[in-house]
């Protein structure tokens, strides 16, 4: 997910709500092609008893390591743009009500 070309700031309340499911769409999509399969990787890595070799490299286990490092930040920089969008969203949501009710 690339941040929105619009600063949040000057954002509708349509366009945070659309951007924020985009974002979370992004998310899930990241977890099911990223994370889970960096944390089979690394697990067959890992595992006592191995299918392809019983004695892993050093090497196969720095990088499938890397893989999940990639993926655990990239998960952070998604999660941090989805609660930003939603912290403004509700933000912007109260000072509506509030406006409305005077």
């Amino acid at each position: 997910m690339i941040r929105p070309t619009k600063p949040i700031a000057r954002m509708t309340l349509q366009e945070l709500l659309t951007q924020a499911q985009k974002c979370a769409r992004d998310l899930s999509e990241h977890f099911h092609a990223g994370v889970f399969n960096a944390l089979a990787d690394f697990r067959e890595v890992s595992r006592p008893v191995r299918k392809k070799s019983h004695f892993p490299t050093v090497q196969a286990l720095k990088n499938s390591l890397d893989k999940l490092s990639e993926a655990a930040e990239e998960t952070i920089l998604l999660c941090d743009l989805l609660l930003e969008l939603l912290t403004e969203t509700l933000r912007r949501a109260k000072a509506e009500l509030e406006r409305q009710r005077v």
